[in-house]
């Protein structure tokens, strides 16, 4: 197993399990949720899941550092532009575009 994904991770190796499960455990063709009276504990799956699950984690913690990096190009952008807005105009625009949104997701919600 490579080093990232054990250090990403706390295995947690169960021998009890194909005891208790039996086949269960070697055919992971689906996921095995294991309970506790009752309760929905854990799901075993496939080490192929397991790794196909963790690269989709990745790529949307890649693709959120890279929306919060545009993002915060696009701010430093725009607090670079001179403005003839004083603060209080522009806190009022955005309490105004504040309650539009509002008053559009009001009248979305009673169209359904």
């Amino acid at each position: 197993m490579p080093r990232k994904l054990r250090e990403m991770t706390t295995e947690n190796r169960i021998a009890e399990a194909n005891a208790a499960y039996g086949s269960a455990v070697a055919d992971l063709q689906r996921p095995l949720i294991l309970e506790q009276q009752g309760q929905p504990l854990a799901v075993l799956i496939s080490f192929e899941e397991y790794r196909r699950l963790r690269e989709i984690e990745s790529a949307e913690e890649a693709r959120r550092r890279a929306n919060w990096t545009k993002l915060s190009e696009l701010l430093a952008e725009v607090h670079s532009r001179p403005s003839s807005y004083t603060s209080s105009e522009i806190e009022a625009e955005i309490t105004a575009a504040r309650a539009e949104l509002r008053q559009e997701r009001r009248g979305h919600r009673r169209s359904r």
